[in-house]
């Protein structure tokens, strides 16, 4: 009996000495990793310098298209329609016959009325059809002018001061990407729209084959200017905290900068404050970074794009 607690007890002796010399090994070997040196994560990036663009200052408005002008056209006499001798899309000359009424009444025959248009313009909407009752009062259909049309913009009443009667503006249209149309200000409102504090200015815009239809819509533009401005690729802009910043490679480092930001001038963006023209600065790899990172320069700074 005696020798089997002797038993018992030199195997919990061995077994504690086990896991002690188990611990003392991995204690040994975190030491033994804690004194190897790290490997420096070094960063390669490139960069570019500053360089001065040229900035165009502009003024932007949605706008839409609208007639020059829209006539209604009505029967001067009651009777039914009994042929409308135009359809949508037809342009109508002055004089031109445009439909036949019929004025029959009970023991009485006449020769069909013809209603005719006073103006030039094209068939926009045909408002009744053949066999429809029509007095003075019914209009029978909708004449646009077209020739020319207007652009009306809305224009932020901050910007209007730079708009003025005769001015040239380029015209796009979402229905003919690429192409850009030449207007000029035939008219500003003299009130303001109270919602959204913008105001009108209408545009005259030359259509020849009537490809620019009323209800279009369309964009103005106004070139009020031009400056010189220090301008950096877009890439070196980096977003932290609601801030702008670029990093400038300092003697093997990334040095995080905040600047303020202006226009974007295609693939580049105006440099307001916090650059004067001579750093690199970092644009491939920029948005990895944090300030004071080691960097390693790929190939001479480009001169921006």
């Amino acid at each position: 009996m005696k020798i089997g607690r002797i038993l018992l007890v030199l195997v919990l002796v061995a077994l504690v000495l086990f896991v002690a010399f188990r611990v003392f090994q991995n204690m040994e070997a975190r030491r033994k990793a804690a004194r190897q040196p790290v490997a420096e994560k070094i960063v390669p990036v490139e960069t570019a310098l500053p360089r001065l663009a040229e900035i165009m200052e502009r003024i932007k408005a949605s706008a839409n298209i609208q007639a020059e002008a829209e006539i209604t056209i009505y029967s001067k006499v009651s009777g039914k329609i009994t042929q409308n001798l135009v359809k949508m899309g037809s342009l109508v000359q002055p004089g031109q016959v445009v439909a036949l009424v019929s004025r029959d009444e009970v023991g009485y025959e006449f020769k069909p009325y013809e209603v005719k248009s006073d103006v030039k313009g094209v068939v926009a909407r045909l408002l009744q059809n053949p066999g429809a009752a029509v007095n003075p009062a019914i209009p029978l259909m909708a004449l646009v002018e077209i020739d020319t049309v207007k652009v009306v913009a809305a224009v932020d009443e901050r910007k209007i001061r730079f708009i003025q009667l005769g001015q040239s503006a380029r015209v796009t249209l979402e229905a003919y990407p690429g192409e850009v149309f030449a207007a000029r200000v035939t008219n500003i409102s003299p009130v303001a729209n109270p919602v959204n504090r913008t105001i009108d200015v209408e545009l005259s815009l030359a259509n020849p084959g009537y490809r620019i239809k009323p209800g279009m819509y369309a964009e103005a533009e106004w070139t009020t200017g031009r400056r010189q401005a220090l301008v950096v690729p877009l890439t070196a802009i980096v977003d932290r905290a609601d801030r702008k910043f670029v990093f400038l490679a300092d003697g093997g480092q990334a040095r995080m900068q905040p600047v303020t930001v202006g226009v974007i001038v295609g693939d580049a963006i105006e440099i307001l404050t916090g650059l004067q023209g001579h750093e690199q600065v970092v644009t491939t790899g920029a948005g990895g970074l944090n300030d004071r990172d080691k960097i390693k320069v790929i190939g001479p700074p480009s001169a921006g794009n």
